[in-house]
């Protein structure tokens, strides 16, 4: 077999500010040629004749762009090795002069109820068999949208489109801006769509890594430099680095007029040098936490990053923030078609001020422990998800996870559920996430199986809740409990696993024409 192609530093960087990059499988036309056929034969171009998450044994093809050298690369390089494939994947058929998408984030399949992950947990593909200019509908993107949890502002990062040759594909991060764009041809554009996951946490560079230094030659509209250093430090396993050389500060006087400057782009220069200069960070942190509260929202996730350069003494700031805009869980629109208020202002500044705290790391931990126990239910939910993004825990808060694990607020349970995913397995983890293979809410039970999937063999004594998964209603609970079991890989496991895959076996070849 061909060894994958890792990406570059410089391909790395791109992804991480950009949200995405144009890539190509290696695959020959001839294979494109038929794959569009394959679809054509399947749908006839009719929306109604889609497989949705059949597309793969209706068109076992596919399984080779799963495969491709260049498919592989990417996403051992940015969710690392042992990335597993979401039950999820769509098939998008384009029609000619169909409408346009308003601008989205997709949802998580399974769970409405987590926050979105900056750092890369979740990636996607969207593999095309046909070549799509711009007038054929492709994928448009926002660039370095991923972060933002407020509908970009066009006029300060506009939308490109996402055009690729045949057989290309977008690697773009899960919770980038995206859209199908109108179609002007007389042609259909079809798009496949798949969804993986990182497993394991990063130990170190998973791609070709040559150079630690930040060299991006090409960034988004708004320079969020602050919040993309902490994502490549964080994926080479370096979340106590700092710069050992930065520009000249300006005096504190004009950091503190440029925070309050009307051009965002200001803002974001003086919020980025404090990134990089603890001492001043913590000098000007009552200005920075102002800017948590900025209707841009670019500005206020900066200003949480920025904050965190402080270490410990920023903490107590954005659990500050976090408890003036707590109060119950708003989740986000489902419809495409969403105004301005995708996700409530309160919701939007409390969740950036907990990307702060995960920065913060270790110091941060009394914090996010003091809001877990006496917030309200947002707060409790960012409690958790910070505690779970924070690597180094003590037993304590492993502890207060499993105790959240039986919160009244499911957001708080499904939050609490995968955190204990990317903590050492523990008895009493592996128990109350067994637990949670009962919950009433679907969104607990897909967290659960999918902690348990991390967790691996740790978690063999989940084996038997996880067999009764099988007959559960939600198919990603099931997908992910078939997942926990070839990872888990006692021989009880992979004898029930086999079993029901063999009983569930789907036929690509069967049709109304051809029952047998």
């Amino acid at each position: 077999m061909t060894s994958s192609l890792l990406l570059t530093d410089a391909q790395m960087q791109a992804f991480i500010a950009q949200g995405y990059l144009k890539l190509r499988t290696s695959l020959p036309e001839s294979f494109h040629r038929h794959i569009c056929d394959q679809i054509k034969r399947l749908t006839g171009g009719q929306e109604e004749n889609n497989p949705g998450n059949n597309l793969l044994p209706q068109i076992p093809e596919l399984r080779d762009v799963l495969a491709d050298p260049v498919v592989v690369g990417a996403l051992t390089s940015v969710v690392g090795p042992g990335y597993t494939l979401h039950p999820h994947r769509a098939l998008h058929n384009n029609n000619p002069g169909s409408d346009p998408q308003s601008l989205h984030k997709d949802s998580y399949w399974g769970y409405r109820s987590r926050v979105r992950n900056h750092r890369l947990r979740w990636a996607m593909i969207m593999y095309v068999p046909q070549a799509t200019p711009p007038e054929r509908g492709p994928t448009g993107v926002v660039p370095g949208s991923q972060f933002q949890t407020r509908r970009p502002d066009p006029d300060l990062v506009p939308e490109v489109p996402g055009s690729l040759e045949a057989g290309g594909f977008l690697l773009i991060h899960y919770d980038v801006w995206h859209r199908k764009m109108k179609n002007r041809t007389n042609s259909n554009r079809f798009m496949v769509k798949f969804e993986f996951a990182r497993m394991v946490e990063p130990t170190e560079p998973t791609w070709n890594h040559c150079e630690a230094s930040w060299r991006l030659s090409e960034a988004p509209n708004l320079d969020m430099s602050a919040v993309w250093r902490s994502q490549w430090r964080w994926l080479r396993n370096a979340t106590g680095e700092r710069a050992p050389e930065h520009p000249p500060m300006p005096d504190a006087n004009t950091i503190r007029k440029e925070l309050k400057h009307a051009d965002p782009h200001v803002r974001l220069r003086a919020i980025n040098a404090l990134a990089w200069t603890p001492a001043e960070a913590s000098e000007i942190r009552s200005d920075l936490g102002a800017l948590l509260d900025d209707a841009c929202d670019p500005v206020s996730i900066t200003a949480a990053y920025a904050l965190a350069a402080a270490g410990g003494d920023a903490a107590e700031t954005l659990r500050g923030a976090i408890e003036r805009n707590d109060g119950a869980h708003v989740p986000e629109r489902e419809s495409y078609e969403v105004p301005d208020d995708y996700l409530a202002n309160e919701e939007r500044i409390a969740r950036n001020a907990a990307y702060g705290l995960t920065e913060i790391g270790l110091p941060a931990v009394p914090a996010c422990l003091a809001l877990l126990q006496s917030g309200d239910a947002r707060a409790r939910k960012l409690a958790a998800f910070a505690l779970g993004e924070i690597s180094g825990t003590d037993d304590h808060v492993a502890r207060s996870l499993v105790a959240a694990t039986r919160d009244p607020e499911v957001t708080v349970r499904v939050n609490a559920a995968e955190a204990l995913g990317r903590k050492p397995g523990s008895a009493d983890g592996i128990a109350a996430l067994s637990k949670l293979m009962g919950d009433p809410a679907p969104d607990v039970r897909f967290s659960a199986a999918f902690a348990l999937a991390q967790l691996g063999p740790a978690a063999r004594s989940a084996v038997p809740v996880l067999q009764a998964s099988f007959n559960d209603e939600n198919r990603y609970v099931l997908g992910y409990a078939l997942e926990a079991l070839e990872r888990i890989a006692t021989p009880d496991a992979m004898r029930s696993l086999v079993a029901f895959l063999k009983a569930a076996r789907w036929c690509p070849h069967t049709s109304p024409q051809s029952i047998f």
